[in-house]
C-alpha cells in the first residue's frame, strides 16, 4: 500500500534560508535541463542523463548529485506534458522532489533529516496521533513545499507498507456516480448532491462578483475564500466514501469513467459541469479506504448501464426518461440511478474474483483485489439481442 502524508516542519530562520537556497538551485538545474531538452528536442530521462549530467554538475556545483538528477527528471516530465511546444518555466521556490535517501522521516522520534546546499537539516515535525500508524512504513519519496503566505515548510512523504492484507470474501456493491446524486448504491442508499451543488453555486457567484469589482478589498476577500470550496467537497467525498466502504460488502463495483469529458456530443455548459465534477476523487477515496480493509474495487464498462433493465435484461435507450426508468418489455419501474447501480453490481460480481492487472501471476489468496478492472463485455456488445441475466423476469411481457 502507498500513502501520502503531509508533515509540517518546525524550522528556525537559518534552516529556512538553507532550504530556500536549495529550492533556488534546484530551479536553476531544472531550467538548464529544460532549455537543453527543448533545443535538442529530447525528453528521454536516460538519454538526457548521458548527455548533460556532468555539464549540470559543473554549472550548478552547490546542488548534490541526487537533486541534480531529480531536477533533470522533473524537466523531462514537464517537456512531455507540454509536448515540446515551449520551454517549461518554474518559480524559484516551487516544490522540490527529494529521493528517499535525501529526506528521511523518523515517525517514532518525530524528526526529519533533509539535504540542503548548506548541509543536512535536522528538525522536528508536527506529529499527530493518526501519523503514528506509519512508524514501520518505508519512505519512498518526499516533496518539499514552501507556503509563501504562511512562511512555513511542509513535507509530503510517500510511504509504503509491503505487508499483505487478507482479502475479504462476500457480496459486491454497485455504485453509480452522477451530477445530481453523488452516489447511488445498489443497496438502496442515496447520497444527494444538492447541498454540494448549492455551495458550489454560491462560491461561483461570490467569485464572479468579487472579480468584477476588482478593488483591493475584493482581491483580499478572494484570497480569504481561496480553497474553501475545494476543502468542502473533499470533506464530503471523505464522508461518503467512508460510509460506503464500511458497509457489509467485500467488493465495490464502479463505472470506468476515464475520458468522459472528451466526448464529442458534449456542449460547453456540460463540459464545465464535468470539470467541476469530483467523481475521480471519490473513486480514489473509495479505493484506498477499501484497500486498508482488504476489500476489492473493480471497474466495469459504463456502456448502457442506465438503459439496461436490471430485472429482465432488455436494453433500449427509451427505457430511461430523465431520472426515471421504465422497461418497455417487462414494465419494471425504478429510479434510473438505482437501476444502473444494480447493473453495475451484477457486472462487477464476476470481475471481483479477478486478480489485479499488476499481479497477473499471484495466487488468489496472495494479493489484494483493489484496482482490478473487469474485462466483462458490456450489454452493448450484442445490440438487438437482450443481454440475459440471472434474475428471471416477473413482470408482464408485451
Amino acid at each position: 500500500m502507498l500513502r501520502t502524508v503531509k508533515l509540517e516542519l518546525v524550522l528556525d530562520d537559518r534552516q529556512k534560508h538553507s532550504l530556500l537556497s536549495t529550492m533556488e538551485e534546484y530551479t536553476r538545474a531544472f531550467d538548464y535541463a529544460a532549455s537543453w531538452g527543448f533545443r535538442h528536442h529530447e525528453c528521454n530521462k536516460l538519454r538526457l542523463q548521458y548527455a548533460i549530467y556532468y555539464e549540470m554538475r559543473a554549472a550548478i556545483p552547490r546542488l548534490g548529485a541526487s537533486l541534480v538528477q531529480s531536477a533533470k527528471d522533473t524537466a523531462c516530465e514537464a517537456l512531455k506534458r507540454c509536448k515540446m511546444s515551449a520551454v517549461p518555466r518554474r518559480k524559484p521556490h516551487a516544490a522540490v522532489r527529494f529521493p528517499w535517501k535525501e529526506a528521511k522521516v523518523h515517525f517514532q522520534s518525530g524528526r526529519v533529516s533533509m539535504y540542503s546546499v548548506d548541509g543536512r537539516v535536522h528538525a522536528p515535525v508536527r506529529l499527530y496521533d493518526y501519523l503514528q500508524r506509519y512508524g514501520g512504513w518505508r519512505c519512498k519519496v518526499s516533496i518539499l513545499i514552501w507556503d509563501k503566505v504562511k512562511k512555513r515548510f511542509f513535507l509530503s512523504v510517500v510511504v509504503e507498507d509491503r505487508s499483505m492484507i487478507e482479502p475479504v470474501r462476500g457480496r459486491t456493491l454497485g455504485i453509480d456516480r452522477g451530477l445530481r446524486k453523488v452516489a447511488v448504491c445498489s443497496n438502496n442508499e442515496f447520497f444527494s448532491a444538492s447541498s454540494m451543488n448549492a455551495i458550489r453555486g454560491r462560491y461561483a457567484k461570490n467569485k464572479a462578483e468579487l472579480q468584477a469589482k476588482g478593488t483591493r478589498s475584493a482581491i483580499r476577500r478572494l484570497r480569504q475564500q481561496s480553497g474553501r470550496e475545494r476543502r468542502f467537497v473533499t470533506c464530503e467525498n471523505h464522508r461518503i466514501s467512508k460510509k460506503i466502504v464500511n458497509a457489509d460488502y467485500a467488493a465495490f463495483a464502479l463505472e470506468d469513467l476515464k475520458g468522459i469529458g472528451k466526448s464529442r456530443w458534449l456542449d460547453g455548459r456540460m463540459r464545465g459541469r464535468l470539470r467541476r465534477w469530483s467523481f475521480h476523487q471519490l473513486e480514489l477515496f473509495i479505493a484506498y479506504k477499501a484497500e486498508e480493509l482488504g476489500k476489492a474495487v473493480v471497474f466495469v464498462d459504463p456502456a448502457c448501464t442506465s438503459q439496461w433493465c436490471s430485472r429482465c435484461g432488455w436494453i433500449d435507450r427509451r427505457n430511461r426518461v430523465g431520472g426515471h426508468f421504465h422497461c418497455l418489455k417487462c414494465g419494471f419501474q425504478l429510479d434510473a440511478d438505482l437501476n444502473a447501480s444494480r447493473n453495475i453490481a451484477r457486472l462487477g460480481t464476476s470481475g471481483a474474483g479477478r486478480l489485479p492487472t499488476y499481479r497477473p501471476y499471484a495466487a488468489d489468496r496472495e494479493g489484494g483485489l483493489s484496482g482490478a478492472r473487469s474485462k466483462i463485455p458490456s450489454p452493448a456488445a450484442s445490440p438487438g439481442i437482450p443481454w440475459t441475466v440471472g434474475t428471471p423476469s416477473r413482470g408482464p411481457r408485451t
